[in-house]
C-alpha cells in the first residue's frame, strides 16, 4: 500500500493523470485485496474520477470505500477522508444539501493543525448550507471555526471565509460590515498573490452593491473586476504560449535524436539479418525433425487423452444429474416450510389478535397470549427474511434485470405492510412519479423495500408520516422515527445485530438487513443509512447504473 501510495504521489505531481488511471485499475484488478485494500483503492478512484470530472463516476466509487470502513485507525481516516471528498463533489455540482449530510458526518473528524484544508472546507460547506437555509446564526459559527483555523496555519485561506461571511452580513443590512470583510479578503489575496480569490471577492462585491441598490459602486467594481479577469487570461494565454515554444524546441530535438537512432539501427539490422538467415537455415532443419517425432508422440499421447477424456466426461453427466435432483430436492423442502411450517404460524398470529381472545378477562391468560402472539410476530419475520434468501440462493434460473414501473412496484410492497402500519396510524407517501422506470432483479427490489419500509414502520411513532422518495439511481425511505444508536448505524449492514425494540415494542433479530444488503451487493447495488437531523432515520437503496 506503501509503493502505491507513493506511486500515486508522483504521478499526480508530474499531471500524468492516464497512469494514475492505469495505477488505480491495475490494484482494483487483483482478486486477492484485502477490506483495507479494496477500500483504498476505491477512493483513489473516486478522487481520480474527480480530478477528470466524471462526477457520477466519482461519486459511485466514494459511496463504496464509504461502505467499506473497517475498525482499524487507517480504515477509519480513509472513511472520512471519502466523506469529505464526496460533499466536495456535491458542492461543486451544487447539490447543496447532500454537500452538507456528508460534510456534516466529517468536519469534527479532522485536526485543523494536521488536516488545515479539509477542515476548513468541511465547515465553510456546512456554514454555507445554514446560510442557504437563513441560519445565518450556526452559519457564522461554522465560517468562525473556518477563520480561526486559517488564522493559525493557513492565512491564504481567509480571503475565502471572509468572502462567505461577507454575504450574511449582506442579507442581515449591515452593508458597511460586508464591504469591510470583503476589503480584508482582497487585501489577503493580494499578499498571498491570489488572482483568483480577489476576482471572486470582487464577484461577491459586486452582487452585494447590486442588492443594496449601490449601482454607481457595482459599476466601478465591475470595471476592476473586468481589467483582473483580463490579465488573468492574458497571463494564461502567455503560459500557454511559453508552454509551446518549449515542447516544439524538444519535439524537434527529439526528432533529430530520433533520426540519428533510425540510421544507427539500419546498419546494425542489416548485419543482424545476415547472421540470422544462417541461423534459420540451420534451426529450421533442426526443427523439422524435432517437429516429425513431436507429432508421433503427440498422436499416441492424444488417444489416450481422448478416452480418458470421455470417462471424464460421462462422470461428469452423473455428478450432473445428481445435482439437479438435489436441487429439485431442496426447492421442495423449502416449499414445505413455506407453507406447512409458515401459514400454521400466520394463522395462530391471527386467531390470537382476534378482539374477543385479547379481551380476556384472566389477566394471566391475557399476559400469555400477548407473549405468544410476540413471538409468534418475531418467528413469522425471520421466517420470512430466510425464506426469501432461500428462493434467491437455490432457484435454478436467477431472475434476470427487467424494467420495472418503479410506483407501480412500491405501491406493491406498502399494500403488503399495509396490516402494520394501520395498526399505527402511520401513512406511507409514495412520492415517486408514475412514469419512472428502472431496470434491477425484481425479486431482490421487492425483498429489500419489504425488509426496509417494514424496518421503517417498526421504528415510527404513532401518527406519523414515512415518505418513499426517487432521484440520482437511488430510492430514499425517510421515516420519523426514533433513529438508530450511531454505534450500531456504523454495523447495521455489516453483521447481523439486532437494531432494538420499536415504538410499540416490536421486536426481531436483525437478520432482515443484513440479508438484504448481501443481495444488493450480489446485484452490484448497496444500501445505505443516516439518520436525519430532526429525528427518524432515512434509508437509501443505491441501484446499479
Amino acid at each position: 500500500m506503501k509503493e502505491l501510495q507513493e506511486k500515486l504521489n508522483y504521478y499526480g505531481g508530474q499531471g500524468q493523470l492516464d497512469s494514475i488511471g492505469f495505477l488505480i485499475e491495475k490494484h482494483l484488478a487483483k482478486n486477492n485485496l484485502n477490506t483495507f485494500e479494496l477500500q483504498f483503492g476505491l477512493f483513489a478512484q473516486g478522487n481520480y474520477y474527480k480530478l477528470i470530472g466524471k462526477h457520477s463516476e466519482a461519486i459511485l466509487a466514494l459511496k463504496k470505500a464509504i461502505s467499506l470502513k473497517g475498525k482499524s485507525k487507517e480504515s477509519k481516516t480513509l472513511h472520512y477522508k471519502s466523506l469529505y471528498v464526496l460533499s466536495d463533489i456535491y458542492f461543486t455540482r451544487k447539490e447543496f444539501k447532500k454537500a452538507f449530510q456528508y460534510a456534516y458526518l466529517c468536519r469534527n473528524k479532522f485536526s485543523a493543525a494536521k488536516n488545515t484544508n479539509s477542515y476548513i472546507i468541511t465547515h465553510l460547506i456546512t456554514g454555507y448550507y445554514y446560510y442557504l437555509n437563513y441560519e445565518h446564526k450556526k452559519s457564522l459559527q461554522e465560517f468562525l471555526l473556518a477563520e480561526e483555523a486559517a488564522k493559525k496555519y493557513d492565512p491564504c485561506n481567509l480571503a475565502e471565509v471572509y468572502v462567505k461571511t461577507a454575504r450574511i452580513y449582506s442579507r442581515e443590512k449591515q452593508l458597511d460590515k460586508a464591504k469591510k470583510t470583503i476589503e480584508k479578503s482582497i487585501n489577503i489575496a493580494d499578499s498571498c498573490g491570489a488572482l483568483e480569490n480577489k476576482i471572486n471577492a470582487l464577484r461577491t462585491l459586486r452582487e452585494i452593491l447590486v442588492e443594496h441598490g449601490e449601482f454607481e459602486g457595482a459599476h466601478k467594481t465591475f470595471e476592476k473586476l473586468d481589467r483582473l479577469v483580463g490579465e488573468e487570461d492574458a497571463k494564461r494565454r502567455n503560459i500557454r504560449i511559453d508552454s509551446f515554444e518549449i515542447a516544439n524546441k524538444t519535439k524537434f530535438k527529439e526528432q533529430q535524436n530520433a533520426n540519428l537512432k533510425r540510421l544507427n539501427k539500419t546498419k546494425e539490422e542489416k548485419l543482424k539479418q545476415q547472421k540470422n538467415a544462417l541461423i534459420a537455415l540451420v534451426s529450421g532443419v533442426v526443427l523439422l525433425i524435432v517437429l516429425l517425432y513431436l507429432v508421433i508422440v503427440l498422436k499416441k499421447r492424444q488417444a489416450k487423452t481422448n478416452a480418458a477424456l470421455q470417462v471424464q466426461k460421462e462422470e461428469i453427466e452423473l455428478k450432473n444429474k445428481d445435482l439437479k435432483r438435489l436441487n429439485l430436492l431442496h426447492q421442495k423442502i423449502f416449499t414445505v416450510i413455506s407453507h406447512d411450517f409458515k401459514e400454521p404460524i400466520t394463522t395462530l398470529r391471527i386467531l390470537l389478535n382476534k378482539d374477543e381472545i385479547v379481551r380476556n378477562e384472566n389477566k394471566i391468560v391475557s399476559s400469555y397470549i400477548k407473549a405468544i402472539s410476540q413471538q409468534l410476530e418475531q418467528s413469522d419475520g425471520m421466517l420470512t427474511s430466510l425464506l426469501d434468501w432461500a428462493k434467491m440462493e437455490l432457484v435454478a434460473t436467477v431472475s434476470p434485470d427487467n424494467e420495472i414501473r418503479l410506483y407501480d412496484h412500491i405501491t406493491i410492497a406498502c399494500k403488503e405492510l399495509l396490516k402494520q402500519a394501520k395498526a399505527k396510524n402511520i401513512k406511507i407517501e409514495n412520492d415517486i412519479s408514475k412514469d419512472t422506470v428502472i431496470v434491477f432483479n425484481p425479486m431482490v427490489l421487492s425483498i429489500v423495500l419489504r425488509n426496509i419500509i417494514n424496518n421503517a414502520i417498526k421504528f415510527s411513532y404513532e401518527d406519523s408520516t414515512i415518505c418513499i422518495e426517487y432521484a440520482d439511481n437511488e430510492i430514499t425511505v425517510k421515516d420519523s422515527g426514533k433513529g438508530i444508536e450511531q454505534k450500531k448505524l456504523q454495523k447495521l449492514f455489516k453483521q447481523n445485530i439486532n437494531p432494538g425494540i420499536g415504538t410499540n415494542l416490536e421486536s426481531g433479530f436483525g437478520i432482515g438487513l443484513y440479508l438484504c444488503q448481501e443481495l444488493m451487493l450480489k446485484n452490484k447495488g448497496t444500501l445505505d443509512v443516516l439518520n436525519n437531523e430532526s429525528d427518524g432515520c432515512t434509508f437509501i437503496i443505491v441501484l446499479p447504473k
